[in-house]
């Protein structure tokens, strides 16, 4: 899956393998505006998506192309917290005393995890930025307020 960032914060999908942006070297370019491009659900735009994307990323005429494959630990963390924390609200009543004991369990998991998460996006975003998906992004109309 592939997501197109454009200026000044708009995001679309389109069901191509990831693999197309890693194969940018060829020669012509693909014409990545060809592509049939759907209004992202299930992610929202972000700073920090637009920091992986000029990383990661390839220019379009309209914005740069990104890899969905780079996005999986972007919010991961605060995800699995939230999960955790919604499913101790929902259990109440007898069995309270066994309940808080599995969620502490429960709760030194998700946060090994989580912390995983964050250090596998801190990973990402230690990779220098690619300077041209930068400008490119700036001549759009795109600001970006941390690198």
């Amino acid at each position: 899956m592939l997501y197109r960032l454009r200026p000044p914060g708009s995001l679309t999908w389109c069901d191509v393998p990831g693999y197309a942006v890693c194969r940018a070297d060829d020669q012509p370019p693909p014409d990545w505006e060809r592509l049939s491009w759907l209004p992202a659900e299930t992610r929202a735009f972000s700073n920090d998506l637009l920091r992986i994307a000029v990383r990661y990323g390839v220019r379009s005429g309209l914005g740069i192309v990104l890899d969905a494959r780079h996005t999986v630990d972007l919010g991961r963390a605060d995800e699995l917290r939230c999960d955790l924390i919604a499913a101790a609200h929902t259990r109440t009543g007898p069995g309270a005393r066994v309940a808080v004991e599995a969620d502490v369990r429960a709760w030194e998991r998700t946060e090994a995890a989580a912390r995983a998460a964050e250090q596998d996006l801190a990973e990402l975003l230690a990779v220098p930025v690619q300077a041209h998906l930068v400008e490119h992004w700036h001549r759009l109309g795109g600001r970006v307020t941390r690198l």
